[in-house]
């Protein structure tokens, strides 16, 4: 794989971004912004559209050089974690996340690739983002029918980017992350979910699932069944409030329930993107460079600010029930201000 590190001011790349009203281009210019109309104040999409050309590119990989996943990753800046391993082929970076046979539906396996180089800017200052295409997901098919089961998770995939290697959860106190990541859940649905990581006093401020019970080692309530969790789980999705699901605070979810709607998501090549703003005060994700959910987390980073003082980790993993499992993905781009 190639990775290319570049910070000089005149490389410049598309990437989106969403802020408050006004905050590009005006700071600094007191009450004026006050008195301009309504209409010419800039949307989430013209945001980050204005945002694209000022970010300077931290690191990019096209995954055109080939690469032999006997070979450890470290050599590109790459750390293994769990059982993930890393190869490419024809222009694509594989993410293998395998278990012994035998092969179908079984016990939950997972494995990612984070960076080794905390790649992001220090302090998360300005706007720090990362895209990558998730070309296609795979398994074997050669398996009984009667292995699958309703609500069993068929694969998840997530980008993270944190004061950590790997996914959100189980981390202490004062490191602080944010994740984007899919979960694909057989005759359920497609759940794509933006969270972070809980913090004490969350408890206090946040309503909580079946799986919200922060002195249960699992987060789960244990009178409840599998099927009563999930229920009281989607009930807080449809609420559409931020809420605790341990081990995460969900700050937004979108659900698609159709096949067709699935198929559209996971169907084709689609690009994805993380993105903290306004010095890690504000964080959204986008779908083919649009944006579609944001959210407020002022003072969630800078309450921890020593953890992310020389940067953070990016961390790509994918998690899944079957004996083989592989994720496609294309064109991996981290970007920052300059």
């Amino acid at each position: 794989m190639k990775v290319l590190r570049n910070t000089s001011k005149g490389v410049q790349r598309s990437l989106v971004g969403v802020l408050t009203v006004l905050n590009l281009g005006l700071l600094g210019c007191g009450q004026e912004s006050e008195k301009m109309p309504m209409e010419a104040k800039m949307g989430p999409q013209e945001e980050h559209e204005a945002r694209k050309a000022g970010l300077t590119v931290l690191l990019h990989d096209d995954f055109s050089q080939k690469h032999d996943s006997s070979k450890p990753p470290d050599r590109m800046r790459w750390t293994q974690l769990e059982s993930g391993r890393a190869r490419t082929e024809d222009g694509f970076w594989l993410l293998d996340v395998w278990r012994d046979p035998p092969p179908g539906p079984g016990a939950v396996i997972l494995g990612g690739l984070a960076t080794t180089e905390r790649t992001f800017d220090p302090r998360l200052a300005g706007t720090n983002a990362v895209e990558i295409t998730l070309a296609e997901f795979i398994h074997e098919k050669n398996y009984a029918i009667e292995m699958e089961e309703q609500d069993q998770l068929v694969h998840a995939w997530s980008l993270t980017v944190a004061s950590w290697q790997g996914l959100v959860g189980g981390q202490g106190d004062d490191q602080r992350g944010v994740q984007l990541h899919l979960d694909l859940l057989r005759d359920d649905g497609l759940f794509v979910y933006l969270v972070r990581s809980i913090l004490p006093e969350d408890f206090e401020k946040y309503p909580m699932d079946g799986f919200g019970h922060r002195d249960s080692l699992d987060g789960r309530d244990q009178n409840l069944s599998p099927r009563q969790l999930r229920k009281l789980h989607e009930k807080e999705i449809a609420h559409g409030g931020v809420f605790i699901s341990v081990p995460t605070l969900i700050l937004a979810c979108r659900v698609y329930r159709t096949e067709e709607e699935i198929q559209d998501i996971l169907g084709r090549p689609r690009r994805w993107g993380l993105y903290l703003t306004d010095d890690a005060n504000s964080v959204y994700w986008t779908l083919d460079d649009e944006v579609m959910d944001t959210r407020d987390i002022s003072g969630y980073f800078s309450s921890s600010p020593e953890v992310v003082q020389d940067g953070a980790f990016l961390t790509v993993m994918g998690v899944a029930s079957h004996q083989r499992n592989t994720w496609r993905m294309d064109d991996l781009e981290i970007s920052g201000s300059p």
